[in-house]
């Protein structure tokens, strides 16, 4: 049964591809599966999920990871968007990044001597240390109305890596078209869904709580030119996609996605085989009955416990290099940082889609005495 209707073009005409599980924290207060569905009209790909606006409301005030800088993720994002800033925009253009989540970008820009900056999060942990480090930044949300001192006032809106996690994308977008000036410019970049299925692309996390969008170039111009926002350049960076949108006045004419579906079942398919293998890992865990500490608390190790027998094993305790997380609980048993493991001689599973092998470099480096398992 329909529980979202497509994200860019409204329809309620869909295909499951796959149903994705997850053991979420009830905290979290999102549902615990969902569909992945291809829209029959545009070829959009989305999560079918039955979460409402207030849950991921709810979830990203109160479980906002976005704001630690213990890890080098997006460090280099003014360097890969410094060719795009010099070809469209002046040192005193005036500039609006949405999400800002850590600061790291809007940081830079007032670094490298671009003077109109503001910056906008809904966590008020991002927002303190955005105004701390000297940006101007204020708390809201991508759907809050537009206040009138804000409508068109911007050369720029930047939106990195937010879209893939938006319920109601077109209302976003509509805002963003509201503060951007006529010839205004809107700087965006989404994981790209249509490459999921080459070996040398990096799309991170792939189908979890947080991404429910599942864009390419196509689907993402389909949404943008509702609104008048027409494809001016694009950048690719490993396996995201960052594209450069311009406010015109003329109508945009567009087609369907044709190759995301097709895409993402391919990876699918291929993900079967691996996934019975760590079933099998975790069957012998299981078995041999020992204290584990798990390493990673993410959406990897939500699936994992859902799918298989790792939630039957004997878990102490978590751990992960988010300092924003560490002296939390997870199903009620503690996260520690790294250095808890430094004296101990526990078995540690290592669950990171992206990040097993640098947290094994880690442990080693470290010289603990724990065992290491790779899922």
């Amino acid at each position: 049964m329909l529980k979202r209707a497509c994200p860019v073009c409204k329809s309620t005409k869909q295909i499951v591809i796959q149903n994705i599980q997850m053991n979420i924290p009830k905290d979290y207060h999102l549902p615990d599966n969902y569909d992945v569905v291809e829209c029959t009209d545009c070829g959009m790909v989305y999560a079918d999920t039955s979460a409402t606006l207030e849950d991921y409301d709810w979830y990203y005030t109160h479980f906002n990871f976005y704001g630690d800088d213990s890890k080098d993720d997006n460090s280099r994002r003014y360097e890969w968007m410094e060719e795009l800033l010099e070809k469209y925009l002046t040192k005193d253009s005036m500039m609006l990044e949405l999400g800002a989540g850590n600061g790291r970008y809007s940081m830079a820009l007032k670094k490298h001597g671009y003077t109109g900056v503001t910056a906008t999060d809904p966590s008020d942990e991002s927002v303190q240390r955005l105004q701390d480090a000297g940006v101007e930044a204020y708390v809201t949300n991508i759907y809050s109305e537009v206040l009138e001192r804000e409508k068109e006032k911007y050369d720029a809106v930047f939106l990195f890596e937010v879209a893939e996690h938006l319920l109601a994308p077109r209302r976003g977008i509509a805002n963003i078209a509201c503060m951007l000036r006529t010839n205004g410019y809107f700087m965006v970049s989404v994981p790209d869904y249509s490459m999921i299925a080459d070996d040398m692309c990096s799309i991170p996390n792939y189908f979890n709580l947080e991404h429910i969008n599942y864009f390419s170039e196509d689907s993402l111009d389909t949404l943008m030119a509702q609104f008048k926002l027409v494809r001016m350049d694009q950048k690719r960076i490993g396996g995201d996609l960052v594209q450069v949108y311009q406010k015109v006045s003329d109508k945009i004419p567009f087609h369907r996605d044709e190759q995301t579906a097709a895409a993402i079942r391919q990876y699918l398919n291929r993900q079967h085989v691996r996934q019975a293998q760590i079933k099998e890992r975790i069957d012998q865990l299981q078995k041999q009955d020992r204290e584990l500490i798990i390493w990673g608390t993410g959406s990897y190790v939500m699936s994992l416990l859902a799918t298989t027998k790792l939630g039957e094993c004997k878990i102490l305790g978590f751990v992960d290099n988010n300092r924003i997380k560490q002296g939390r609980e997870m199903y009620g048993r503690p996260i520690y940082a790294p250095d808890y493991l430094q004296d101990k001689q526990y078995m540690v599973v290592i669950c990171s889609m992206l990040y097993s092998e640098q947290i094994r470099q880690q442990l080693e480096d470290m010289h603990t005495q724990n065992e290491i398992v790779i899922l």
